[in-house]
C-alpha cells in the first residue's frame, strides 16, 4: 500500500514540477550535461535536454563556478546569476541533490531582487506619468502660444498691408507720371522703393495665408473649374517673371478636361507658387515644363525645371515656414520661404498629395494630385 502511495506521489510530483511548477528543475550528469528540464526551465532559458551543460547557463564574473563543490552542499542554496535565453540574466537561489548517477538542481527566483525589480518599475512608471503630464501641459501652453502668435502676426499683417499698398500705388504712379523727367539715378531709387514694396506686400499676404491656415479658418470655396483655363490663368503673374529671365514655360495639357470641384483662387494661387518657385530657381534659357494630367479619379499638376536641383539632406525643409535650402536663386529672387508651405497646405486642404523629386545638378519636378472622387 505504501509502494503504491509512494508511486502515485512520485508521478503528481513530477506533473507538478514539470508542467506548473514556477521553478527551473534540471536532471545533470555528473559532468554537468543537462538530461532532463521542466518546460518552465526550458521556456525560460531555451536550452532543451543534450543541448548545453549546465555550467554554460551559468553567468560566471570570477570564473569560480565548480558543480563538484556545489553538489557537496546539498542544503546550502547558491544565489547563481542564469542567462535567459534572448533577455536578461536572472537571478535564481539552486540547491543540487545528487541522486547517483544523476544530480538534480532546483532554482527559485531571488524574491529579493523581483521586489528591487518591481519598485523599480513603479517608480519608472510614476516618472512617466510625471513626465507624461508636464508634456501635456507643455502642449497645452505651445497650443495657446501658437494661437496668440498667429493673432499677432495676423493683425500686424492686416495692418501693415494698407501703408504698403500705399506706398506701392505711389510708386507705380510716380513710375508712369514722371519717370520721363528723371535721371538714371532716381529711377534707380523709384525702382527699389516699387521692387520693395512688391517683396512686402507678398509677405504680408503670406503671413495672413499662414495664421488663418493654422487658426483653422482655412476653408474652401468649391465649385466645377475649367481646369484649362484656371492653369492658363494662374500662369499669367508668372510669365512676365518667366520673360525677364529668358525662361521658356512649356504647358503640356489635354486640349479639353471636364470641370472639376475646386476652390480655384487658393489652387491657382498654389500653382502660381509653385511656377515662381521654379522661374527663381532656374538658369536663364532653361525651360520650366508645367504638366497636366487627368483621369476619371485624379488631377495632376507637375511642374518641372532644369535648375541645380536639391540636396538630400535638404529635402525634409522644403515644406517648414522660414526654412532655407542651400539651392541659391539664380539671379538673386528675394522669397519669403512661405510658398510652398501654402502650397501645400491648400493641397492638403483638397484630400491632395504633393511631391518632391530632385537630384543636385539635374533639377526639380514637384507633382501634386488631386482626388476627383471621395
Amino acid at each position: 500500500m505504501k509502494t503504491d502511495m509512494a508511486k502515485k506521489l512520485g508521478q503528481a510530483t513530477w506533473e507538478y514540477v514539470n508542467e506548473q511548477s514556477q521553478i527551473l528543475f534540471f536532471v545533470l550528469a555528473s559532468d554537468g550535461r543537462i538530461l532532463e528540464t521542466n518546460r518552465f526551465a526550458e521556456s525560460m532559458t531555451g536550452c532543451r535536454p543534450g543541448q548545453k551543460k549546465f555550467q554554460d547557463l551559468v553567468l560566471d564574473f570570477h570564473d569560480s563556478f565548480s558543480l563538484d563543490h556545489l553538489t557537496k552542499e546539498p542544503a546550502i542554496e547558491h544565489l547563481l546569476n542564469i542567462k535567459m535565453g534572448s533577455r536578461l540574466p536572472q537571478s535564481f537561489y539552486f540547491r543540487f541533490m545528487t541522486m547517483a548517477p544523476f544530480i538534480l538542481a532546483f532554482g527559485r527566483l531571488d524574491a529579493e531582487e523581483l521586489e528591487s525589480m518591481r519598485k523599480e518599475m513603479l517608480n519608472m512608471n510614476q516618472e512617466l506619468n510625471n513626465m507624461t503630464r508636464t508634456l501635456q501641459k507643455k502642449n497645452t501652453q505651445l497650443r495657446q502660444l501658437n494661437q496668440e502668435k498667429n493673432q499677432f502676426l495676423g493683425m500686424a499683417a492686416h495692418d501693415l498691408r494698407k501703408p504698403i499698398g500705399l506706398i506701392l500705388t505711389y510708386s507705380e504712379f510716380l513710375m508712369e507720371e514722371i519717370s520721363v523727367s528723371m535721371n538714371t539715378e532716381q529711377r534707380d531709387f523709384l525702382t527699389t522703393i516699387q521692387n520693395s514694396s512688391l517683396f512686402m506686400k507678398k509677405l504680408v499676404d503670406d503671413f495672413l495665408d499662414v495664421a488663418a491656415i493654422e487658426a483653422g479658418v482655412f476653408d474652401l470655396d468649391l465649385e466645377p473649374v475649367d481646369v484649362i483655363s484656371l492653369l492658363e490663368k494662374s500662369l499669367k503673374p508668372n510669365r512676365l517673371q518667366a520673360a525677364k529671365k529668358g525662361i521658356e514655360l512649356q504647358i503640356i495639357a489635354p486640349n479639353a478636361c471636364p470641370q472639376v470641384p475646386l476652390d480655384a483662387s487658393k489652387i491657382e494661387q498654389a500653382l502660381t507658387n509653385l511656377v515662381s518657385n521654379a522661374i527663381e530657381h532656374s538658369e536663364p534659357g532653361s525651360t520650366v515644363t508645367i504638366t497636366l494630367i487627368y483621369d476619371s479619379e485624379y488631377l495632376v499638376f507637375e511642374v518641372r525645371d532644369q535648375g541645380s536641383g536639391i540636396i538630400p539632406e535638404d529635402m525634409d525643409k522644403l515644406f517648414k515656414p522660414f526654412k532655407k535650402t542651400k539651392a541659391e536663386k539664380t539671379s538673386g529672387e528675394k522669397s519669403t520661404g512661405l510658398g510652398l508651405v501654402i502650397a501645400r497646405k491648400i493641397i492638403m486642404a483638397h484630400r491632395g498629395e504633393i511631391q518632391v523629386h530632385s537630384q543636385p545638378g539635374l533639377g526639380t519636378t514637384i507633382r501634386f494630385t488631386l482626388p476627383l472622387k471621395d
